[in-house]
């Protein structure tokens, strides 16, 4: 079951703060969001501070942190569960959502995190962040949306991240940052700039030196507006040793044929793409990505590397490989639903040794958490109500749901 369940046991800022304080943090803390739009407001208790004009400004931070390890955030649905922030100035170090800060092996499933900047076409170029990671290991997002403007999903220097099934939006630079990110099955979403004589950019890896890999994006889908076609750059190098790589990439708008760009004079350590598709599932042509970018003195320099990848360097590529001795797919892994069976008022099914709860839905809406493999229908319940159960993980993320059975009250 969870240890706390928002809205039931407080907000979503007093979730984190259970999770934070807690005594035995070697114990997964699993919290559980309902469905609904939590927009979270600064917490006066903790002031941030920015430069504006020139001079220092201090407020109430924005910005949700969580430092516990083992502890997991659970939605009910990405569309159903918003977890929102209205910070007051833009910026990459006082925006975030949730920071996660050393939070080794957090879970997060089934839920959206944004800014509210999104909602404002006129703060297309500030940065604020959904997601910011910090020195994390063995993290896993499962089914989560980060929506955002610049700078949506600031990655984990130092760390390890697995994402499946994910969305992150952004404009320019919408992921960024270091750490060693595998993007499984995600969709990567264009939102429109504002103004079209600059263009959007995926991504800004500042990939560690001597760090085996940086981005992996693997069997994703770039979408966005059709004007966008042609225009934005799949990334541009940060900092440090980036590397990014897109395999098997279906993308519905085509970037600009030189596919990569430049930023402070930093050199990519290996920019290069395998498979990638257009929204026919055609080969992309990639014979005029950009090869040469300028250092810091401003001289050119010629990548060593090849910016198509071979079948042969796809071993290198899966996710056993890119995290070595770790199971990420493991961690996300669903549990099949059980068949229902019902007899009047009593729903019974088979108990899934490996299932954390049960979830019993009627018509769609959360009814009952229950360790049990029974649910007992109210009396006078509503002739035609449709019931399911979704099985927990032991991470605590909820599976699809079982096939619906009909209450009735002459059967």
């Amino acid at each position: 079951m969870y240890d706390f369940i928002v809205p039931d046991d407080g907000t979503f800022r007093q979730a984190i703060h259970a999770a934070n304080t807690r005594k035995d943090k070697a114990k997964r803390y699993r919290i559980f969001v309902k469905s609904g739009h939590y927009r979270m407001h600064t917490n006066p208790n903790d002031t941030i501070s920015t430069v504006i004009d020139g001079k220092t400004v201090r407020f109430p931070s924005p910005i949700i942190t969580l430092t516990a390890p083992n502890t997991s955030i659970i939605g009910e649905g990405a569309g159903h569960t918003q977890i929102e922030n209205c910070p007051k100035y833009e910026g990459i170090s006082i925006t975030s959502t949730l920071f996660l800060k050393g939070a080794d092996s957090t879970y997060i499933q089934d839920l959206e995190l944004w800014s509210n900047f999104r909602n404002d076409p006129n703060l297309f170029a500030n940065r604020a962040v959904a997601l910011n990671e910090k020195r994390c290991k063995g993290n896993v997002l499962k089914n989560v949306s980060l929506l955002s403007t610049q700078d949506t999903y600031y990655t984990n220097d130092g760390g390890s991240t697995y994402l499946e099934d994910c969305a992150i939006a952004g404009t320019v630079d919408f992921i960024c940052g270091g750490g060693t990110v595998f993007f499984n099955r995600c969709e990567l979403r264009l939102v429109p700039r504002g103004d079209s004589g600059k263009r959007d950019i995926i991504a800004a890896p500042a990939t560690a030196a001597g760090q085996n890999y940086g981005y992996v994006f693997n069997d994703c889908q770039v979408r966005g507006a059709e004007f966008q076609d042609g225009k934005y750059l799949l990334a541009r190098p940060w900092k440090n040793e980036p590397k990014a790589v897109f395999i098997n990439t279906l993308m519905h708008l085509q970037p600009n044929p030189a596919g990569w760009g430049e930023m402070h004079g930093t050199i990519p350590s290996l920019f290069a793409e395998y498979g990638s598709m257009d929204r026919w599932y055609g080969l992309v042509d990639l014979t005029k990505r950009k090869t040469e970018f300028k250092d810091k003195t401003g001289a050119t320099v010629k990548v060593a590397y090849k910016g198509e990848l071979t079948d042969e360097d796809m071993d290198n590529y899966s996710i056993e490989q890119v995290f070595a001795g770790w199971e990420a797919q493991e961690v996300a892994r669903q549990i099949t639903p059980p068949e229902l069976i019902i007899k009047g008022r009593t729903i019974t099914w088979e108990d899934i040794p490996e299932a954390g709860c049960y979830a019993v839905y009627r018509d769609r809406k959360l009814v009952k958490l229950t360790t049990h493999p029974t649910y007992t229908i109210p009396k006078g319940s509503y002739e035609g109500a449709c019931y399911s159960v979704r099985c927990a993980n032991q991470r605590g993320g909820l599976g699809e749901p079982s096939a619906e059975v009909v209450y009735s009250r002459y059967k």
